[in-house]
């Protein structure tokens, strides 16, 4: 069966499509995991622009001698693990006759029963982990390699076995600590040619450009062409100069040196917490006692391990620093090094008063290169951890608050002092404020940890912010947080360009900051996620000892600081503005971090350590480029890095820090890792005063090839503030060179000078058309600074346009550009091209340019909207960002504008003009009304005639509120049709909602009301979804009245609807009100509001609503008992007695199935109940009767306010920094907008009500405990709580690999061989759902837990598991390895272990393989999990089950586990 596939793209004017004979490929597939149709669309088109053609086949019968002749090669991607000996026959005589042959990845693991086609490939693949990397060329001179340079991408990191090198040229390795890994490689069998390459795991790798190069290459050289007619890769195209753009060869690491000192130990005793890998977060095993002492630190600096061709060299250590510790350091226009020395940190926070912190300058007066004095600049101070340079005095970090110093007499000494900012939190001091650095655009950047801030700014409290970058104008007049990353946020790293980067304490050491939040926040209605998240491949880190001490993510950057670029020039070029160095002080390293790009966005892979240590003390906290040209790290030295938790024993002191008497207080060293390999530069200092230096000079110094010298350049420019440079500035601009990294930092920093001097204000001066030329400047790094730097001005956004940098060929610029027309005045024009360039698959596919195209086309409002509505191609992106734009559009209530924008969407694609009216209506505030005149009277009753009537309505209500005449005269007569829809068609409840809800909100004023029509609808022949649907309908209703209409109906309603009708009335306060007054007359009985609705009016917002509610409740004795433990204990005997659990489950489903699940009935918003057999009687009536016992974060209640009177309660699902998602105790969802918030209030309660003994009897509380604890012969476990990792995301080595997840098509109940299992549903990515043991290898496994407790409290029969399947599991590792013990706790105290063996019990996930002692249960999307069973040898009570981890290298896999009773 062959597909023929033809899809068109587009191919480059740099890349001409062959002229020669073209080429035809049979492309083999199956139905596997991999996908092979998926990739084959995605490879097709390529090649077939380039003269390949490619037919599908799944099917082996096609491998026969008569259909292989048609073609000239054959490709396989594929994982068939068998081939008959005629199809094996036919293959090899294919390839053997002069034809060729390209398996490609997954090919290399396919026909296992064939060593005839193993020998034919070139080897077999074993095993792979996962990985971003580029591989090495080993045969540049092959004519396949010949003008390629390779690529980067995410893939497997495949490992082969079986090599045939007979005949076999490998081409390319993949390179790691491993050794060098056979990567694409060739071969020749007779007269045909292989060609094979283990790249291709995913749609990653096979639409990466480079990839399909070089599969083009591969096919022509077997198949006997000439693989130089393929392009050039990468295509030397113009401006994609940049570094990132570049292939990067990793340094070798130069072997430890053996001339060490052996180390000495000391024994102080249990006081070295031994935090457990894997475990719950603090947990720990026995403390260590054994302590390395610290060297000296010539002696440590022997154990530091560098790349080849690097030296450390030591400039300073506590042997001149008289006390305390360096914590954070830089540099000042003299070149010299000036500290933040600490013996507060981190317990000891002096708030106020002074401490005993210092600022020191650290200078080499000698010319020696190591510094010989230190002077205290500043001191009286409390963890200061961060420093910047400001008119001619300092800006310190010093713990809450924010200090400007300054000497006056010229001695070093500050005396001079002003307070910048307070109000930064430092509850925790390792969660406050670090990394201070002068940006480009002259305003002091920061980093803000985990601590909440609320910083005071010229008197005024700023809004709270946690977790990510910010910025400050250098005199304290503004502060801006800029954007949140995942978690507390200790790296700062800016490109000579000024692009942002950063890194986190934990899980995240390298993250990418595209857009500030201000972008987003501009757009009124606009809900994004603005939350950072890891732009590393791994979080892993590489030490060179396995002496590392961790409290979590261990094996990684549990404690990441800094994220600084490197961007100088003495290193060797491939490091220039493209490796960043995170420290890792828990792994006694600093790592190298090599960024790459795609399209806006960026990528990194730690590919090496710039520095790592044996020694214990070792702990690099910062690594910057110094005045020298080279990196100088700080090395913390300490023994101790952790922070909290606090280990078992040990005492919480300030600072949120555990106290202990082993931290160091007086050791730190600061070295200078020195490039000395082939064409290093002289290492010979760095004596420079910009001080001292002329306005000439400094400008001259903007050329400097360090940033270092360049930023105190501009920022000394700048603060001088005088234009007598501008000419000179001018000139820089004019100069359109660009060196090897693709810059011109010179034209770069004097674009921000001229800004910083006020000299771009006018658009017509000389500076301002100097910026407006740039902007076609040669080096795209000056392009996108220039974009930047233009006057907010009509003149600018024409230019922008004019420029063509909208277009630009580097995505860096087309983003910033985007963003700066966010920032300029709107144009018709602009919004026309901002549409254009849109519809490119460039700039749509990326990641960040459709988020800065939405702020840009929201700026641009109604010339946006206008060129939408001309345009005929419609998607759903398109349609997203539309109804983004118009909502933010309408909520200004733009009178001016509208006029014009009607007419135009006339004739819009349908979806367009529908998207456009919602959004008007959506945001349109009520006050705002533009004048109404005949034109516009006009267009609106023409616009409205040609649309739907859903959306017909929208646009009437809105228009009759501006005022308008001829739609005035529908209004009254559309409510009348759809009343009429209401009664005579057969709607189903969605429709009628729909339809109810269109009615309610064109406010009409009729008479009878239409709620009273919509009411009158209800009856009791009325299906109970219609009536919910209606109520629901109402509930979007403003009239204060309507509380005295529905219970004028209410008893006329059936009692499901009379809940509905309850639930309506808790909406609105007034409404509220009317159900109050109706109980207080007995109208309504208490015992009709659902306990969770009792608990909302007792924390309602509106103080005399609680204070109503609750006087009713105590008079009829509604209030619970405020004393729970009272409650269960006279409610004990309920445990003891024998209860009916038919009947507990008719009060399940009455009572609890609302909220909760059990044997698959019921709504999932609490916690599933399927599995509570499991446990005791007394344990699920106090969680039932005191559920604020123990409340999880996820489960607590919200009460929310709407400024339109609106008021709401329930779980917090979801929340930005611009919305909210609720869910309540009937499981509806409901999206609120920030800005539409009153008030919003978190409660300490649960959503399950306290009180539950008021809703059923003591006797139906023994039935229903009956009923939860009721065992059958088989018995669910829950998992919920004890489940160790989303199974929906990567488990292994990232969370983003699709091929390590396991996911079933839906989760509800399964069952093998008869054996019903109990699946925890992950509600997407939320929610751990299966537990994963400790594992070593990857990066994830190590961070698991070595054992998990299940209560079991019942014999046990057999103990059935849904898993049997691990990472690196069979047919990896050692046959007969235990991967997981399962141990049984009887209960007289004995135990049982039952050890599950690798390639017996377990194997691995990856795809179907069996192992004898479990059963192939599912396939998980090409994954799988199997069932097992272990059979207790005791039918006795057992009260518990661990999971454990065995000793082998697997980490083990459990998705639900069910118990047998015994009969």
């Amino acid at each position: 069966m062959y597909l023929n596939l033809a899809t068109s793209a587009t191919v480059s004017a740099a890349e001409p499509q062959p002229s020669e004979e073209r080429i035809s490929i049979l492309f083999l597939g199956d139905n596997g995991h991999h996908q092979p149709a998926k990739r084959f669309v995605e490879l097709q088109p390529a090649l077939e622009d380039r003269g390949i053609d490619l037919k599908y086949t799944d099917s082996l019968k096609d491998i026969n001698p008569e259909t292989l002749a048609q073609f000239d090669g054959l490709m396989i991607y594929a994982n068939s693990e068998q081939i008959d000996p005629e199809t094996e026959k036919a293959l090899i005589e294919y390839v053997e006759q002069g034809h060729g042959l390209i398996p490609l990845h997954c090919a290399s693991y396919c026909f296992l029963n064939s060593p005839k086609y193993v020998d034919l490939v070139g080897a077999q693949f074993q095993r792979h982990g996962t990985g971003t990397f580029r591989t090495k060329i080993a045969e540049a001179k092959h004519p396949i390699m010949k003008g390629f340079q390779g690529f980067e991408s995410w893939d497997e990191t495949y490992v082969h076995t079986k090599h045939n090198e007979k005949n076999r040229t490998v081409l390319t390795y993949r390179v790691s600590d491993q050794g060098k890994e056979p990567w694409t490689w060739v071969r020749e069998q007779g007269d045909g040619r292989v060609f094979y390459t283990a790249w291709g795991h995913d749609s990653r790798t096979w639409t990466n450009p480079g990839f399909q190069n070089l599969v083009e290459r591969g096919v022509r050289w077997a198949v006997g062409k000439d693989p130089g007619i393929a392009p050039n890769f990468p295509p030397e195209q113009a401006g994609l100069v940049t570094a990132f753009d570049r292939p990067m060869d990793v340094p070798e690491t130069q072997k430890p040196n053996k001339d060490v000192k052996p180390f000495d130990y000391v024994d102080v005793g249990a006081k070295i917490p031994n935090y457990t890998a894997g475990a719950r977060w603090g947990t720990q095993e026995e403390p260590m006692s054994l302590m390395q002492k610290p060297l000296s630190p010539e002696e440590s600096q022997k154990h530091l391990v560098l790349p080849e061709g690097f030296e450390a060299k030591l400039f300073a250590s506590e042997e001149i620093f008289d006390g305390g510790k360096p914590i954070a350091m830089t540099w000042d226009a003299k070149g010299r090094l000036w500290m933040c020395m600490t013996l507060d940190y981190p317990n000891e926070l002096h708030s106020s008063g002074p401490g005993r912190d210092r600022i020191v300058v650290c200078e080499d007066t000698d010319g020696d290169l190591k510094a010989d004095k230190v002077t205290t600049f500043a001191e009286g101070l409390s963890i200061p951890t961060g420093i910047a340079f400001h008119d001619g005095g300092l800006i310190v970090q010093n713990g809450t608050e924010t200090l400007f110093l300054k000497d006056t007499d010229g001695d070093d000494v500050a005396d001079e002092k002003k307070v910048i900012f307070t109000g930064w939190n430092m509850r925790d001091t390792h969660g406050g404020v670090s990394n201070f650095q002068y940006g480009h655009d002259n305003w002091i950047w920061g980093m803000q940890g985990y601590n909440d801030s609320h910083v005071v700014v010229q008197g005024e409290e700023q809004p709270g912010f946690r977790n990510g970058f910010f910025r400050f104008k250098p005199d304290g007049s503004k502060l801006e947080f800029i954007r949140s990353t995942d978690n507390n946020t200790w790296g700062l790293g800016i490109s000579e360009e000024g692009i942002i980067f950063g890194s986190t304490a934990n899980g995240c050491p390298s993250v990418y900051m595209p857009i500030p939040n201000r972008y987003y926040e501009n757009v009124r209605g606009w809900t994004a996620s603005l939350t950072l998240h890891s732009m590393a491949d791994t979080n892993k880190f590489d030490p060179v000892t396995d002496k590392v001490r961790q409290v979590d993510h261990h094996g990684g950057y549990t404690a990441g600081a800094g994220h600084s670029l490197y961007t100088a020039r003495n290193y060797p070029e491939p490091f220039w503005n493209r490796v960043a160095f995170v420290n890792g002080p828990t792994g006694h390293l600093t790592g190298a971090f090599v960024i790459s790009r795609h399209g806006s966005d960026f990528s990194s892979t730690n590919s090496f350590n710039l520095v790592a240590s044996d020694d214990e003390w070792t702990a690099p906290i910062q690594a910057e480029v110094g005045p020298d040209g080279n990196v100088w790290v700080l090395d913390w030295y300490n023994y101790i890095v952790q922070h909290n938790p606090t280990p078992h024993g040990f005492q919480t002191g300030k600072g949120a820090a555990y106290e202990t008497d082993l931290r160091d207080k007086r050791h730190g060293r600061i070295y200078r890792i020195v490039y000395t390999g082939e064409g290093a530069k002289e290492d010979n200092g760095w004596q420079q005063d910009l001080t001292k230096a002329s306005p000439e000079e400094l400008v001259a110094t903007l050329k400097n090839d360090n940033l270092l010298w360049r930023r105190h350049a501009q920022q000394l420019l700048v603060e001088r503030g005088e234009t007598d440079v501008v000419p000179a500035l001018i000139d820089l601009l004019s100069n359109d060179a660009m060196d090897s990294a693709g810059l011109n930092v010179g034209a770069i920093h004097a674009l921000w000078t001229l800004k910083g001097l006020g000299a771009l204000e006018d658009p017509n001066s000389d500076a301002a058309q100097a910026a407006y030329a740039s902007l076609k400047h040669k080096a795209p790094g000056v392009r996108r600074n220039a974009v930047q730097v233009l006057p907010i001005s009509p003149a600018s956004t024409a230019a922008i346009l004019n420029s063509g940098v909208l277009n630009d060929v580097d995505p860096q610029v087309r983003l910033m550009t985007l963003l700066a027309l966010a920032d300029q005045p709107a144009s018709d024009a602009a919004g026309a091209e901002i549409l254009a360039m849109l519809s490119k698959p460039e700039n749509f596919r990326d990641r960040w340019i459709p988020d800065a195209a939405t702020s840009a086309a929201a700026n641009q409002g109604a010339s946006f909207l206008k060129a939408v509505a001309k345009t005929d191609k419609v998607d759903d992106a398109l349609l997203k960002l539309v109804a983004i734009v118009t909502e933010n559009y309408a909520r200004s209530g733009p009178t001016d504008t509208v006029a014009d924008l009607i007419p135009s969407i006339q004739n819009a694609q349908p979806q367009i003009a529908d998207a456009i009216v919602n959004g008007l209506s959506n945001g349109w505030p009520k006050d705002k009304k533009p004048e109404i005149t005949a034109e516009l009277d006009e267009s609106l009753a023409t616009l409205s005639a040609k649309l739907p009537p859903s959306t017909r309505g929208q646009l009437v209500r809105l228009a009759v509120n501006w005022g308008s005449e001829k739609l005035a005269s529908q209004l009254k007569e559309l409510v009348a049709s759809s009343l009429e829809r209401l009664e005579n068609e057969d709607l189903n409840a969605r429709q009628v909602q729909q339809l109810a809800r269109e009615i309610v909100q064109l406010n009409v004023k009729t008479d009878p009301p239409v709620e009273v029509e919509l009411l009158n609808i209800v009856g009791p022949q009325t299906p109970g979804e219609v009536t919910s649907a209606i109520f629901s309908a109402l509930g979007t209703s403003e009239n204060d009245e309507l509380g005295t209409y529905v219970l004028e109906v209410l008893p006329t309603l059936t009692p499901a609807a009379r809940k509905d009708a309850i639930s309506l009335l808790l909406g609105r306060p007034a409404w509220t009100n009317n159900l109050l007054s109706a109980m207080d007359s007995g109208e309504i009985q208490l015992n009709e509001l659902a306990l969770d609705q009792r608990q909302a009016l007792s924390q309602h917002p509106d103080r005399d609503i609680r204070k109503h509610a609750e006087a009713l409740f105590m008079r009829g004795g509604a209030l619970p008992n405020a004393d729970r433990q009272k409650v269960i204990e006279e409610l004990w005997t309920t445990t003891e007695q024998k209860g009916d659990p038919a009947q507990g489950k008719l009060i399940f489903k009455r009572e609890c199935s609302k909220c909760h699940v059990h044997s698959g009935e019921g709504s999932k918003i609490g916690p599933d109940l399927t599995g509570m057999a499991v446990h005791p009687k007394s344990q699920l009536l106090t969680e039932i009767l005191d559920p604020n016992r123990s409340v999880e974060s996820n489960y607590r209640t919200y009460m929310v306010a709407t400024v339109d009177g609106r008021v709401m309660s329930g779980l917090l699902a979801s929340e930005s920094r611009t919305a909210i998602e609720l869910i309540d105790a009937e499981g509806k969802k409901q999206s609120i907008l920030r800005e539409d918030i009153d008030e919003l209030r978190g409660t300490p309660q649960s959503l399950m009500p306290v009180g539950f003994e008021k809703q059923i009897k003591p006797e139906e509380f023994t039935d229903l405990l009956a009923f939860l604890t009721q065992r059958g012969k088989y018995v669910p476990v829950p998992l919920e709580k004890v489940a160790t990792i989303v199974s929906t995301q990567g488990m292994f080595n990232t969370k983003n690999s699709p091929v390590e997840r396991m996911v079933f098509d839906d989760w509800k109940p399964k069952t093998v061989d008869g054996v019903p299992f109990q699946l925890v549903d992950p509600e997407g990515t939320k929610k751990p759902n299966v537990i994963l043991l400790n594992g070593p290898q990857g990066s994830i496994p190590p961070q698991m837990p070595k054992q998990v407790s299940l209560d079991c409290n019942m014999p046990v029969k057999a103990v059935h598991i849904l898993g049997g399947v691990g990472g690196w599991a069979s047919p990896l590792g050692q046959t007969g390895s235990t991967s997981m013990i399962v141990r049984l706790t009887y209960e007289d105290g004995t135990t049982e272990d039952h050890p599950l063996k690798n390639g017996v019990h377990i194997a691995d996930y990856i795809r179907r393989i069996d192992v004898p002692e479990s059963k192939f249960a599912f396939d998980l999307q090409g994954r799988q999990v199997r069932y097992l069973a272990v059979h207790p040898e005791r039918q006795e009570m057992i009260k518990s089950i661990d999971l454990i981890k065995g000793d082998d290298q697997t980490a083990p896999v459990v998705m639900a586990v069910t118990l047998e009773a015994p009969e």
